[in-house]
């Protein structure tokens, strides 16, 4: 029995040092500032947002409505697009590039900006056959919710950035932290959240 388990545990650390070699990294909730969010702007089945509120840690839920959160997500584009990269000369698709997108920005229940617009993206390709439609509509799902996932795990790490202090410097701070969160595949806006904390520290 005890060279059992120490077998069992041998695999066990040898299956963790696999997936960790691959690049597998257990997603961890960050924790948040605030309990209660609101999601604006979303559709009603945005995929994007469900995968939000599955990044959330179990101090936050979704709030109702606006008035009832201490913090707004407001999603100005929230969009899945699927592009053929490669074709047969018979025209059959041969490969796929997923790309998701979401535009955003971060408001208090007033309707006064946190964090001014953002962009998050994500491109993944695919190969296509269509002897294997099925299985690959599937693996395409499977891709644009892996994609969002890691979208929404980076918009909460943004999220907890945002502290409740007020006062300028408190916005730098929340601004540049939140800057420093963005993933390197991101794409940022005109006006970086810096930038617009300096603005808004400076009284402009």
């Amino acid at each position: 029995m005890t060279r059992r388990r120490l077998a069992l545990a041998a695999l066990a650390v040898a299956a963790a040092a696999t997936l960790a070699a691959c690049g597998f990294h257990r997603r961890i909730p960050q924790p948040l500032n605030y309990e209660r969010i609101a999601l604006s702007g979303f559709a009603d089945r945005s995929t994007m947002a469900d995968e939000i509120r599955r990044a959330l840690p179990s101090t936050a839920h979704i709030a109702s409505n606006v008035l009832e959160s201490q913090v707004v997500i407001e999603a100005v584009e929230d969009t899945q697009k699927t592009t053929v990269e490669a074709s047969t000369a018979f025209g059959q698709v041969r490969e796929l590039e997923l790309h998701v997108k979401l535009r955003y920005r971060v408001l208090d229940p007033n309707g006064v900006e946190l964090l001014p617009l953002a962009d998050m993206e994500r491109f993944r390709d695919m190969t296509y056959d269509e002897k294997d439609a099925l299985a690959k509509d599937t693996e395409l799902k499977a891709l644009y919710r892996d994609m969002q996932s890691d979208m929404a795990y980076q918009l909460i790490r943004v999220l907890s950035a945002v502290g409740k202090p007020t006062g300028p410097a408190a916005h730098v701070q929340a601004a540049r932290a939140a800057s420093a969160a963005l993933a390197p595949g991101s794409a940022p806006s005109s006006v970086s959240a810096v930038e617009w904390a300096a603005s808004q520290a400076a009284g402009h």
